[in-house]
């Protein structure tokens, strides 16, 4: 088997600069709210300020690790030739295509439509373009019009070798010796990033659902916890009757249990989808049945 590296490309230094500049906007957030939650309970500043770094530290935490990722595909990126196949190999993950599927060989694609725009080049160029004939898979550190496009019987590949030339050479060398076993075109994600998991629309649907009722509720005691008296109605016995008064800062429990409980599904999740998807689905509904109870609570409570 043959080992092929891609081009060197500034994609990984934009990887590289997102990074850097998420966890400084992480780093940010967790100065201010640090700052704002030192001190006894009763002198926390809970305001619509704090609302807004809590969005920037959760918004700063996803595009990290977004951007890590893109940083890991980009210094890991491989292309390996046997007999048999052409294995893209990246993050844990790995592109099996046949030699006896593969068609024609060209440089440069047409036109070609990037959905996510410049977003799709940092790191590497990544996912599915659109060039108006058989989809375009990109797994290259260059442009999709400086690229060797492999064409398939059903599909159409864009990649970088470092030494375009010789990588074709050595393609059609191993093409002409035949194959020894036959190999599927296929996908095989990396278990470690538990992809599967994150690319169930409905799993990814019921997580998202759950986070906006969580942060729905943090905002609403945001909103209100300014004008709260020093003492709140908490707890109610069975008749209804007004069993307990609470300090305000415990209304911020409410949305932190029920992040926490959604955390604890999600990550059960994570665990069981492989054996048992349906299960997992079930956990995602669940969080979002708690944060819905729990946000009638915080509403309750406030007014």
């Amino acid at each position: 088997m043959r080992h092929w590296k891609p081009r060197s490309a500034h994609g990984r230094w934009m990887a590289l600069g997102l990074l850097i500049l998420a966890l400084g906007g992480v780093t940010l957030a967790v100065v201010d709210l640090i700052r704002r939650l030192s001190g006894s309970p009763e002198t926390w500043q809970i305001d619509i300020g704090a609302l807004g770094w809590l969005l920037l530290l959760i918004g700063s935490l996803l595009a990290a690790l977004w951007s890590a990722h893109r940083l890991m595909s980009a210094l890991t990126l491989t292309y390996d030739i046997d007999r048999n196949g052409l294995y893209i190999r990246w993050a844990g993950n790995q592109v099996i295509i046949p030699l006896d599927r593969i068609i024609t060989i060209d440089v440069g694609a047409g036109p070609v439509f990037l959905p996510f725009g410049p977003f799709q080049r940092v790191g590497t160029y990544w996912g599915r373009a659109f060039t108006g004939e058989a989809p375009l898979y990109l797994y290259a550190t260059q442009p999709p019009g400086e690229c060797l496009i492999i064409y398939t019987t059903d599909a159409a590949y864009a990649l970088s070798p470092e030494d375009p030339d010789a990588f074709v050479q050595d393609l059609e060398q191993r093409r002409s010796l035949g194959a020894t076993k036959v190999l599927q075109p296929s996908l095989e994600h990396s278990r470690v990033f538990h992809y599967a998991f994150w690319r169930d629309r409905t799993v990814l649907a019921l997580v998202l659902a759950a986070m906006m009722i969580n942060l729905l509720a943090f905002g609403l005691v945001a909103v209100a916890y300014p004008s709260l008296a020093p003492l709140v109605e908490m707890r109610f016995d069975a008749t209804g009757e007004l069993a307990e008064l609470r300090p305000r800062h415990q209304t911020l429990f409410l949305p932190l249990a029920a992040f926490g409980l959604s955390l604890l599904n999600t990550t059960a999740g994570l665990a069981l989808y492989r054996s048992l998807p349906l299960g997992a689905r079930l956990l995602q509904g669940a969080s979002v049945i708690v944060q819905l109870l729990f946000l009638v609570a915080v509403v309750q409570i406030l007014w």
